[in-house]
């Protein structure tokens, strides 16, 4: 066995290991849970849904992200099930980043307060990422896709501000937003 791939054997877990646990302090510091009363988005006086009218869209987009793109990853044949295992994690911490990232421009006295369409933002988020995952699939190591979902989501989350609140762009389908790193 060539020496990288035990040396790989310790970088991958450990690095999980890390960002996990820096992921759960970061939530327990700064994050709270929607009491269900407002949705973080009074401002907006045009968005009037019910956070629980976009429940079954966010059931839509998360098995968009967890099934069809896991699967959608098996086309090459050699690494079919390890795609997979890594497309589960990469959208489990991506999620978990992107709501992190995300909430950083949106805080409420020091807090991230996480609610349904947070969370359907994360997922797009998300998206991005397993998208990069396919073009670099066989190429890149689990370690390289970590840093990978770091940096992509972090970038999201700043482009995503500039373009909605900075710029004040309205944006068909969230194009510029989540598309114009892959556009490069």
């Amino acid at each position: 066995m060539p020496a990288y791939a035990t040396n790989m054997r310790l970088k991958f877990p450990i690095l999980a290991l890390i960002l996990e646990i820096i992921t759960i302090i970061l939530y327990a510091v700064f994050v709270t849970y929607d009491d269900g009363k407002g949705h973080g988005h009074d401002h907006n006086a045009t968005h009037t849904a019910n956070p629980m009218e976009l429940y079954p869209m966010f059931q839509d987009v998360h098995v968009m992200i967890f099934i069809g793109f896991g699967f959608l990853m098996t086309f090459l044949k050699k690494y079919g099930f390890s795609s997979v295992g890594i497309n589960l994690l990469l959208a489990a911490f991506g999620l978990q980043w992107g709501l992190l990232m995300q909430g950083v421009w949106h805080m409420d006295n020091g807090k991230i307060k996480v609610d349904v369409f947070k969370m359907i933002n994360a997922d797009f988020s998300t998206g991005n990422i397993l998208i990069s995952f396919g073009a670099v699939l066989g190429k890149t190591s689990p370690v390289q896709l970590l840093i990978m979902t770091i940096l992509e989501i972090t970038i999201f989350s700043i482009n995503e501000h500039l373009v909605a609140n900075v710029l004040e762009v309205s944006s068909f389908n969230a194009f510029l937003t989540c598309f114009p790193i892959k556009l490069c």
